[in-house]
């Protein structure tokens, strides 16, 4: 089992790191503003000015972890393409690890290994490995803040409990979509409290909040200061601003539901630097698996694991 899992790790690592700095080529203006933001990092280390923000006004903005793992990687490396992608391309490869412990935690080792190597090799992962934009931090975050709490919940240790939040606090660091993280960790709570299952939660809730709190301050305090960073962003893409839905908000969100459903299967993105353009998550060899997957987790949906993955 461990032979097949460092064949999966070493194939992750080449996958993600070979080319990196050719392939694809050039940098995309996202990746070119990240590595800005990370020279005016190292500007202010130099100077010791100690100007180090938690959030980055630029390109409609963005959380700190990214740029300050690539300002690392350019006083490494220099300015060079491969050090502003090299953040994302380890983020990708420990991923494979963190999914492996998660899914092994789940379902056993045999699924631990085998979904490891799905996203070791699978397209999104991949090529979202191998640009350097932010959004790869948040899977490993989430998924290593889960894979704690699942032990926690087991193992019902306080300092387990405690450190899944740390994790889980640290997650909003990496990219937006973490903000909406809490409405599936309400819904998860609302299913072990329906299916009787409260009593493992007490008091490991408290400390799990607070390593998510402390984890939050500094960036709490930010937004506290400046609402005006949290919606931002997401004023430009919600489906309620009248420049995405054109006055028809109802009839637009259901043809978003559509798509987002749709892209699994039947479409996926259309954007060139995220994905070859249209192809779904799951190409015609993995639709069978997936649909299985699914129908197993329904039939299933009294067991944790199964819903806590249909609910993500």
């Amino acid at each position: 089992g461990w032979a097949l899992f460092l064949l999966i790790v070493v194939t992750a690592v080449f996958l993600r790191f070979y080319q990196l700095g050719h392939i694809p080529p050039g940098l995309y203006r996202d990746e070119a503003t990240n590595g800005l933001d990370a020279l005016t990092v190292l500007d202010a280390l130099t100077v010791l000015d100690g100007r180090f923000p938690l959030f980055f006004p630029a390109n409609n903005g963005r959380e700190p972890a990214y740029i300050y793992l690539t300002a690392a990687a350019i006083a490494l490396l220099g300015r060079t393409a491969t050090a502003v992608r090299l953040a994302a391309a380890a983020a990708g490869a420990f991923t494979t690890l963190v999914v492996f412990l998660l899914a092994q935690a789940w379902f056993g080792r045999r699924v631990g290994l085998l979904a490891a190597w799905l996203w070791a090799v699978t397209v999104w992962s991949v090529h979202l490995s191998r640009i350097g934009l932010r959004v790869v931090l948040m899977v490993p975050a989430l998924a290593l803040a889960f894979w704690l709490g699942t032990l926690a919940y087991r193992r019902q240790k306080s300092w387990l409990w405690l450190a899944a939040g740390l994790v889980y606090g640290a997650g909003f660091y990496t990219y937006l979509a973490m903000r909406f993280t809490p409405l599936l960790l309400l819904a998860l709570l609302a299913y072990l409290l329906w299916q009787r299952r409260g009593a493992r939660l007490w008091p490991g809730v408290v400390w799990f909040g607070l390593g998510t709190a402390v984890s939050l301050l500094p960036l709490g305090v930010l937004f506290l200061q400046d609402p005006a960073l949290i919606l931002g962003r997401t004023g430009q893409v919600s489906v309620l601003n009248t420049a995405v839905n054109g006055g028809d908000l109802w009839g637009t969100l259901a043809r978003q539901i559509g798509r987002a459903l749709g892209m699994f299967l039947w479409r996926g993105d259309d954007i060139l630097r995220h994905n070859p353009a249209g192809r779904p998550v799951f190409d015609w060899l993995m639709a069978g698996p997936f649909l299985l997957g699914l129908v197993w987790a329904l039939r299933r949906w009294r067991q944790p694991a199964a819903m806590t993955t249909l609910l993500w």
